[in-house]
């Protein structure tokens, strides 16, 4: 049960990082920006899918 919760609180993080870099981007073009934003949206979505394999 834990190893679900550090998965949460970790998850929850990257989820600020990435509001933060999106809120960032909209007026940062750059193409860096871009590539940080895909890759932290990446890393969400494979947590979020190793707390749903945990869950069940």
């Amino acid at each position: 049960m834990t190893e679900i919760n550090d998965l949460k609180k970790e998850h929850k993080k990257l989820e600020a990082i990435t509001k933060k870099t999106t809120k960032k981007r909209l007026n940062d073009r750059a193409s860096d920006s871009w590539i940080d934003l895909r890759e932290l949206k990446k890393l969400k979505l494979s947590l979020k899918d190793k707390i749903n394999k945990l869950k069940h």
